[in-house]
């Protein structure tokens, strides 16, 4: 009986091989291509010397990244603008809110361990809850304060957008075309910022305008489509829409000459509007803590008279 149940399972399993034979299995392209990856990753780093060590935080910090992209591919995107704008680096900037994130969340839970250890009676289970509320705040502060400085810098370059814009026009209105006038409004722009004469002698805006205008040709694209790649990656709205002024423009210099004298007034409108704004609401914060100061003053300089009132009057204070 044993030797038929041992024929029959061997039997069974050449009937598997032969059915694998003839039918095989459709290539897992997704795993080999990974594979493939993976080899010239090593191939790579054992030409360069060895990998490089990687921290237990740099390990982490990799292992969300991948995670973050499998399942939230949109908000790695969105952030993309805010990383390149401020000049930081995506794994460099999550080690750093990795790092925050563990902090504040294990700190109560030992604090709490700790102070257990020492012999006082404390709640355990609510480290963890305060830690995961602390480890929370910490990623969302951490996003918050990117793109606050994100769009801090945006404002710095619309603004010098704006005056490039500005140089862009009077070059043309002395009887420059545009492809003469591009280049060298980027290039005064970027001479006055260098002698710290400019306005914007502590951003990066005409420099940045510059070499996209200057690397154009070696692309071979025109320097709008330069300007407006340059927005896409910073996320500057106004550099894309004023690629998509002068596309329509069909590059004729007549109709682009007067696309770009119509966006120059409507930034400088719009420049002297936010410069007005600003200077309201500085004078409204200024006029807000006179009015505290007084009121404190006044307070400080009636304070003894009304105590001795009240004592002479027999009023216990």
């Amino acid at each position: 009986m044993t030797a038929v149940v041992v024929l029959g399972a061997l039997l069974g399993l050449a009937l598997l091989q032969v059915r694998w034979l003839a039918f095989p299995p459709a290539p897992d392209l997704i795993g080999e291509i990974e594979d493939w990856r993976r080899g010239r990753e090593r191939a790579t780093q054992r030409a360069a010397g060895g990998p490089a060590p990687v921290s237990p935080i740099g390990r982490l910090t990799r292992w969300v990244v991948e995670t973050v992209d499998h399942y939230r591919p949109e908000w790695l995107t969105s952030l993309a603008p805010d990383l390149a704008i401020t000049q930081r680096e995506l794994h460099s900037w999550l080690a750093r809110v990795v790092g925050l994130a563990l902090t504040f969340g294990l700190g109560p839970t030992v604090l709490m361990l700790g102070r257990r250890l020492g012999g006082n009676d404390v709640a355990l289970q609510w480290g963890p809850i305060i830690g995961l509320f602390l480890g929370s705040a910490a990623v969302v502060l951490s996003v918050r304060d990117l793109r606050t400085q994100a769009a801090k810098v945006r404002g710095q370059f619309v603004w010098g957008l704006s005056i490039y814009l500005d140089l862009v026009a009077m070059s043309m209105e002395a009887g420059k075309g545009h492809a003469e006038a591009l280049p060298a409004a980027a290039k005064m722009g970027a001479d006055r910022v260098g002698e710290g004469r400019g306005l914007l002698s502590d951003t990066r805006v005409f420099g940045e305008i510059r070499s996209a205008i200057q690397r154009a040709p070696e692309k071979a694209i025109t320097a709008w489509e330069a300007l407006g790649r340059l927005g896409e990656r910073y996320g500057i709205r106004e550099l894309i829409s004023l690629r998509s002024s002068i596309e329509l423009a069909n590059d004729e210099g007549s109709r682009v000459k007067a696309s770009l004298i119509a966006r120059a007034e409507t930034m400088r409108s719009a420049r002297l509007a936010g410069a007005l704004e600003r200077a309201n609401n500085a004078t409204e914060s200024m006029r807000q803590l006179t009015m505290v100061a007084a009121i404190l003053a006044g307070i400080y300089i009636a304070a003894p008279y009304i105590l001795s009132l009240r004592a002479a009057a027999g009023v216990p204070g």
